[in-house]
């Protein structure tokens, strides 16, 4: 949840032509913030990802809004820029996950809310056609469900295969004064209903009164296991800091408790995004790797430990960027995720090749990939295109995280930076054995004019002109000038039919007005 933010943005609408040697991409394109995306991967269409982040609503103030875009050929064309409805006037949201069950279904949850007088909640909704629309919001727990505590801060949210069951994880408000502790809250509906809330911590592992924020991670495990991780720092239950795992196997009514990491930070810098993840190997459910950034030496590292038997033992922590040690370069804003075969991916922010020391310095974005088969990580590769320079808003609340995710082994990124002088949200994906760019493309409105997807296609394709002009005539040629298809439409959009097309290239014409667009498809 953040608190202040200083300026109005205007949101431009942008999409996506091919352009050859392209990376990184800009997916929000804004004026001045877009903060804390987060990618989502179909499982049952990979060449669907949906990416939601928050960002400044076009003349609505200093509200923010959840803003989503969604892809279906792989990230080379995008939709324009949905906005998820606030729940109030005066209302403004934040803190965006998201996950698609085994169907194809996306869950997405958030918080929207107002400060003084306190009042919102977190929220979910849902989307059964990739990201295009959205359901109703259900609120799954109030500002006040714990008297003046407000737990609406940075919920975290997982759920079953199937998505019947839902979980999310949230901690109070930042202006809330500690001592707080970390919230639970289920549904066994796919988020229509809400069974009550409880804390997370409880006797002998409590979180303790010096902790503001006590944020838990929260991942599922299969089998209706779920696994969490917070801090906890109380002289009477240890005299270390130390992250615990939280576990159920009965949806939360009943939780155990294992350390996994105790440590003393010898190196403070207020800046640093501190975030931490928790994940679990779809390939082996009593796998479970915890990332998170600390501070050994003179600067802060990306580190991990891992368990494989559910979290009774952890091995020692593994420090993941190779950069040299103590070099005063800081890493932060880390992520991880686990491929369904176990191959695994570990990101971050990383100023080895900016100037000068500490937060305020150069940045890229920097991932490990390791393979299901080795013990160890492969030397880490940039992921950026670009060195992005400090920007003095990157000091404001809304840019504590990044999101990655990984299927057949290959990554597909998500982060905001201020290479260009406002903070946006960048897109890549690519081959994560060797840092290879897929099939990537540059966002750029004025070229664009006529939007077909998904392309290649089995058997429909979906048309539209720019600002939704008349389509007035469809023709479809093979390569050497043979008709298949030739129709009048008269539409702003067109779904149509190729299936009985056979495999291969054809040419697309589309007739409106005086004009007559043309584009090569590819029926599969």
């Amino acid at each position: 949840m953040k608190k202040k933010y200083a300026c109005i943005i205007s949101l431009i609408l942008c999409f996506v032509v091919q352009i050859s040697n392209a990376q990184d991409i800009n997916i929000s394109n804004g004026k001045v913030f877009d903060g804390e995306p987060f990618i989502a991967i179909n499982p049952i269409n990979h060449q669907n990802i949906v990416v939601a982040w928050m960002g400044y609503e076009p003349g609505n103030g200093l509200l923010l809004s959840i803003k989503v875009k969604s892809s279906v050929d792989g990230g080379k064309n995008w939709s324009a820029a949905y906005s998820i409805p606030h729940m109030s006037a005066n209302y403004k949201s934040a803190d965006v996950s998201m996950k698609f069950d085994k169907n194809g279904n996306l869950f997405l949850c958030y918080i929207d809310y107002r400060e003084s007088p306190d009042s919102g909640g977190v929220y979910v909704t849902e989307s059964t056609n990739g990201g295009k629309n959205w359901s109703a919001s259900v609120k799954a727990i109030d500002a006040y469900a714990d008297g003046g505590k407000i737990p609406l801060d940075r919920p975290w949210f997982t759920s079953s295969d199937d998505g019947n069951n839902i979980y999310i994880t949230t901690k109070p408000a930042p202006w809330v004064a500690a001592p707080n502790r970390p919230y639970f809250v289920y549904s066994n509906n796919r988020g229509k209903t809400w069974k009550p809330w409880r804390y997370i911590d409880s006797t002998n592992n409590f979180v303790g009164g010096l902790i503001d924020a006590p944020m838990a991670t929260i991942c599922y495990a299969g089998q209706s296991t779920i696994h969490m991780v917070y801090p906890s720092y109380l002289v009477s239950q240890s005299p270390f800091a130390r992250f615990l795992l939280a576990s159920s196997t009965n949806h939360g009514q009943n939780i155990t408790y294992q350390e996994v990491i105790k440590n003393t930070v010898t190196y403070k810098n207020d800046s640093a995004k501190l975030g931490y993840k928790l994940i679990a190997n779809p390939a082996d459910s009593n796998h479970l790797v915890f990332v998170y950034i600390y501070a050994p030496s003179t600067d802060y590292d990306v580190m991990m430990v891992e368990t494989k038997d559910g979290g009774k033992t952890w091995s020692k922590p593994l420090r993941i960027n190779d950069d040299a040690f103590g070099n005063k370069k800081m890493q932060d804003l880390c992520w991880a995720a686990f491929d369904s075969n176990g191959s695994l991916i570990v990101s971050w922010r990383d100023r080895r090749n900016g100037t000068g020391d500490g937060y305020a310095a150069a940045a890229d974005i920097y991932f490990a990939y390791r393979n299901k088969d080795s013990l160890n990580f492969q030397s880490n590769i940039k992921l950026n295109s670009t060195l992005a320079a400090y920007n003095k808003i990157l000091a404001q609340n809304g840019n504590d995280f990044m999101c990655i995710d990984i299927v057949n082994d290959t990554l597909y990124a998500t982060w905001s930076d201020a290479r260009g002088g406002t903070l946006d949200v960048w897109f890549v994906k690519m081959l994560a054995n060797n840092g290879k760019v897929v099939g990537m493309s540059q966002i750029n409105e004025e070229e664009q004019v006529l939007y077909i997807y998904p392309n290649p296609s089995h058997d429909r394709i979906y048309i539209q002109l720019k600002n939704k002009a008349i389509i007035s005539t469809i023709v479809i040629l093979d390569e050497q000038g043979k008709s298949f298809i030739n129709i009048d439409v008269n539409q702003p959009q067109v779904d149509l039919n190729i299936s009985e097309l056979s495999t291969g290239i054809y040419i697309l014409k589309i007739g409106s007005g005086e004009r007559i667009y043309t584009q090569k498809i590819l029926k599969q």
